[in-house]
């Protein structure tokens, strides 16, 4: 910009002269007041002065680098609305049709998607997971459980169910982790090994027992607390029970029915009344133990039916009652090795199951439905004197069936043709309903 210059006398002039005018214009209205001379600057005129370029070397004729705006953050995806689940998986050494094989084994908690949601907003593992947790890990298996047969869809198979090794840090760490994870669904329990039972595959594959022969099975609803006791102590001598030999002896196998060995004072069948005796209801046990090796095809050596046709035994003619020491159930063992027994009961739905396994065949057995060659009506009801009751107080101990001729046929099939058949006869009498009328007074 040019410099300013001095002011001059000239201009001082002409400045005090406007001041006197502008006194004089104002008229009589103000005094006169004498205004001294300002001084006036005048406004510079501006000079526009161009800011030298930035030399450019002919090497570096190019843009200068623009930097681009930041990228917007890539969003978190949202947590998946679904159940986490802690998930154990391992597999147990099995025998299926004689070979040796695995199957899987599988246990799940399921942690159900409001928790979950909960969880994840903590982003930690609370003190009621943990202890949910640790419950779910305790239930796992830690010992060996002795190999047995076992119904995998239809299908009998030997199973070992090994105990598990369980690595409960390295577990917690993997549900912490599913839940920090907004898509994670799963959590795997750690395992670092398995235990085997005393009881292994070897047992049945030593002994060639590798086949499902034949199941029994009976229904003892209406029993009472007594003939459930004796149900099941005589049942007990056929679970998980190996028979070696060539004859199967009912009575060898329970040996003596006594109240030494558990049983207790139920209703027995003796001679024309029903009557209390110890071990009421081990007849349970026989025919059970009938229909299962029946199934299985072994020849019968001896069976007796009952008197008459009892409810518990439903469908009629495939009983077998035992009386020691005189009456026995007795079948021969033509399978060329052992027998194992596997049986079960639920009082809930008053069910006894036997199974019997063996050696494989090259073939099947089909048994018949019954067929009732005749029927006798049942007679008049039959009272009888019990002192042990009150005069006038009336208990029924039997119920009336009629009698019947029944038989039942079993067929052994080999390649779709029966090559032989037998017939099983039973004879039954007429039954009355049975009251105990008190005398006591």
């Amino acid at each position: 910009m040019a410099p300013t210059r001095p002011r001059t006398a000239r201009a001082r002039l002409a400045h005090g002269g406007a001041a006197l005018l502008v006194s004089a214009l104002l008229g009589s209205a103000f005094a006169q007041v004498e205004i001294p001379a300002l001084p006036v600057t005048p406004a510079p005129t501006p000079e526009l002065v161009p800011t030298p370029a930035a030399p450019v070397s002919p090497d570096t004729a190019t843009p200068a680098p623009v930097t681009p705006p930041p990228a917007p953050a890539t969003p978190r995806p949202p947590a998946r609305t679904a159940p986490l689940l802690i998930v154990v998986q391992a597999t147990s050494p099995a025998l299926v049709n004689g070979k040796k094989t695995t199957v899987p084994f599988t246990r799940v908690l399921t942690l159900p998607v409001d928790r979950v949601a909960q969880l994840r907003a903590r982003g930690v593992i609370t003190q009621s997971l943990d202890a949910d947790l640790k419950a779910f890990l305790a239930s796992l298996p830690r010992q060996g459980q002795d190999a047995r047969f076992e119904n995998l869809d239809g299908d009998w198979a030997v199973v070992q169910r090994n105990g598990l090794k369980v690595d409960e840090a390295q577990t917690r760490a993997n549900v912490l982790a599913a839940l920090q994870d907004p898509q994670g669904v799963k959590a795997n329990v750690a395992l670092t090994g398995q235990v085997a039972p005393k009881r292994t595959l070897d047992f049945f594959a030593s002994r060639g027992i590798t086949a499902h022969l034949g199941t029994g099975e009976t229904n003892y609803y209406g029993s009472s607390a007594a003939r459930m006791t004796n149900i099941h102590v005589g049942t007990r001598n056929f679970q998980d029970r190996l028979v070696e030999g060539g004859v199967v002896s009912f009575n060898q196998m329970i040996g003596p029915v006594s109240t030494r060995a558990g049983y207790v004072t139920g209703l027995v069948i003796a001679g024309e009344r029903t009557a209390d005796g110890v071990g009421g209801g081990i007849c349970q046990v026989s025919t059970t133990v009938f229909r299962a090796l029946y199934a299985a095809g072994l020849p019968i050596r001896e069976r007796q039916n009952h008197s008459y046709q009892v409810h518990y035994y439903d469908p009629q003619g495939l009983d077998a009652t035992i009386y020691q020491p005189k009456l026995d159930l007795k079948f021969a063992n033509d399978t060329g090795g052992a027998l194992w027994f596997q049986a079960d009961w639920d009082d809930r739905e008053s069910r006894l199951t036997i199974n019997v396994f063996g050696k494989a065949r090259d073939f099947t057995v089909e048994v018949g439905s019954p067929r009732t060659l005749s029927s006798t009506p049942a007679p008049a009801d039959r009272l009888i004197r019990d002192a042990s009751l009150r005069a006038g107080q009336r208990k029924q101990v039997d119920w009336a069936a009629p009698g019947a001729v029944i038989e039942v046929t079993r067929k052994f099939i080999r390649s779709g043709q029966t090559f032989k058949q037998d017939t099983l006869k039973s004879t039954y009498r007429p039954w009355p309903n049975i009251f105990l009328v008190g005398t006591r007074r």
